[in-house]
């Protein structure tokens, strides 16, 4: 089903399944990630619901909290602040990472593999690295219309040496 127009970067909220037939293939940015074999199979072989909840607080600061779960039993929250202020936090998944998260113009984007194709003038930014690893990732969410449907996309930009890897995910709305 595609996403409603009344969703954009200002209001994610909602429930969001992978597509997997569309998106790319995220095991070689996990295992850059030194994301175990188990993980990155149930990755692989399931299905991966992502429910989001975007809303302000009483300081005025804009949170994006996630919660994805797959079929294979494996859950992962994050709790994000979209104010660009570099944060420390333990990921039961990713371990020790800071990374910060805001807003940002696609035009102020400088990778043409992240500026591609959205439907808005704004997207989320989400840096994070790895505080006991060599890695980083840049995630840019937005929307975009594919193959038809209005979707949430992810692109994604893994680095560790002199290796890069990019991902482009699709989800479809489900309510």
């Amino acid at each position: 089903m595609s996403v409603p127009a009344s969703i954009t970067v200002r209001n994610m909220s909602g429930t969001y399944i992978l597509n997997s037939k569309l998106s790319d293939s995220v095991s070689d940015l996990l295992k850059l990630q030194n994301i175990g074999f188990i993980i990155r199979q149930a990755v692989a072989y399931s299905t991966i619901t992502v429910t989001l909840k975007q809303y302000t607080d009483d300081s005025a600061n804009v949170h994006l909290d996630q919660m994805q779960r797959s079929t294979g039993g494996i859950t992962n929250e994050e709790a994000r602040v979209l104010d660009g202020v570099e944060v420390g936090t333990e990921n039961r998944i990713w371990g020790k990472v800071r990374g910060r998260n805001r807003f940002i113009k696609v035009a102020d984007l400088d990778d043409e593999f992240l500026k591609a194709d959205w439907d808005g003038e704004e997207v989320v930014e989400a840096t994070n690295e790895s505080v006991t690893d060599t890695w980083t990732a840049l995630q840019i969410m937005g929307y975009a219309t594919v193959e038809g449907k209005r979707r949430q996309v992810r692109r994604i930009v893994g680095r560790k040496g002199d290796r890069v890897i990019r991902v482009r995910q699709l989800y479809d709305w489900q309510g």
